[in-house]
């Protein structure tokens, strides 16, 4: 149990470097992203603007300066958000939009999504669409 913890620690502390550097090297690949930028490319992957104005806000801490969100993003893979801070999100999300109504049943988002997948995700819980969005 001990050794297990302390490679747990290790591994955090080892990969904290590499998300770091992984970040770095995408900001210089596209550049600056700022919210319009952000919110165009999101438009045009059909999520409703009051869910873009979420993402933005909430996936801020999960990118290292100065990298900022675009829908191609794989959340999971390239930058390395855990799929129950993934969970923790669509939960807020729900919480925020629609106070202490029942969570839908239906599946969760997929493996791996991008930011632009989590966005309809959400829209698709919320009941919205790009001609109604909250």
């Amino acid at each position: 149990m001990l050794y297990g913890l302390i490679g747990l620690f290790i591994l955090f502390f080892l990969t904290m470097p590499m998300s770091r550097r992984r970040h770095r090297w995408l900001w210089r690949k596209r550049g600056q992203v700022d919210f319009d930028r952000f919110e165009r490319a999101m438009r045009k992957s059909g999520v409703s603007p009051t869910t873009i104005r979420f993402l933005w806000r909430e996936l801020e801490p999960f990118y290292h300066e100065p990298l900022r969100p675009l829908p191609k993003d794989r959340l999971e893979s390239q930058i390395m958000i855990d799929r129950p801070e993934i969970e923790a999100l669509i939960l807020h999300f729900w919480r925020s939009m629609r106070g202490q109504d029942a969570l839908p049943s239906f599946s969760a988002v997929g493996p791996d999504p991008t930011v632009a997948q989590l966005g309809r995700h959400l829209d698709l819980m919320a009941g919205w669409t790009i001609r109604s969005a909250a």
